[in-house]
């Protein structure tokens, strides 16, 4: 009779085994269909951004999908960077994200350095994709990292630490980028224009009171109504110059509006 149950048992550990790799092989094929067609990502982009007024160099990232709860950054030299929502968010499951690294002074670390980080190359995002709690299978998005930085555009009007009329309208201008910051020709594909009130953001608000405009490669001035203007307030500003990779340089400076 012992011998019997020890026979019943073996092969039911047997059949277990058996279904359970068999179960594992449906899984796996499973998966790889669903990666062999993984839901694209709405956008995947991996950049460099140059500040040239402060001397500084570092990498920018953003994606954004239906839905996911955990992405994986894959570059020519492997891994580069792993993102997961955790908790009750990241079951609800995420959707757009902006994310930058330090970017240290040039002067401690040489620009030759920080793109020594990661090379140029083609990087890949992916991840499971989730959207409201109900896994979805795979979604998956590349970007295209390159080392050419356009060079900063020259801010030609207002002058720094200029004095404006708020009751005149303003001539914004900035000089022309067709260089790498090594000298070699580059495409710039737009120009970003951002106008700030200089003072501490609101507590309960993303970004500060001011203006964001993309412009053509084929415009360096723009006049911005009187009516944005507040009397006896600072202001920042800056131009960003976005080469045809999405390598981007800036500079920055700033003015008064008077009354």
């Amino acid at each position: 009779m012992k011998n019997k149950t020890m026979i019943l048992l073996t092969a039911a550990i047997l059949s277990t085994g058996l279904a359970a790799i068999y179960t594992s092989g449906q899984v796996t094929s499973a998966q790889t269909a669903a990666s062999d067609t993984a839901i694209p990502l709405k956008e995947a982009k991996l950049n460099i951004e140059h500040n040239v007024k402060d001397g500084d160099t570092g990498f920018q990232g953003f994606l954004d999908s239906e839905g996911w709860n955990s992405i994986t950054v894959t570059g020519p030299d492997g891994n580069v960077l792993n993102l997961t929502g955790q908790e009750k968010l990241g079951q609800l499951g995420l959707t757009e994200l902006f994310f930058e690294t330090v970017e240290p002074e040039n002067a401690d670390v040489p620009i030759a350095e920080v793109l020594e980080t990661i090379p140029e190359g083609e990087y890949t995002f992916e991840g499971p994709a989730i959207e409201a709690g109900e896994e979805q299978g795979e979604t998956k998005g590349t970007a295209l990292l390159t080392h050419d930085i356009p060079e900063g555009p020259d801010l030609l009007s207002p002058a720094e630490n200029a004095i404006v009329s708020a009751a005149e309208d303003l001539l914004v201008s900035w000089g022309q980028v067709n260089k790498t910051i090594n000298g070699s020709d580059i495409n710039v594909i737009a120009y970003q224009l951002i106008i700030e009130k200089d003072e501490d953001p609101d507590p309960n608000m993303i970004g500060k009171m001011g203006l964001s405009m993309y412009l053509p490669p084929d415009v360096q001035e723009i006049t911005i109504p009187s009516e944005f203007l507040e009397p006896e307030t600072d202001y920042d500003w800056e131009v960003l110059a976005i080469e045809e990779s999405g390598n981007q340089s800036l500079n920055s400076s700033r003015f008064s509006a008077s009354a």
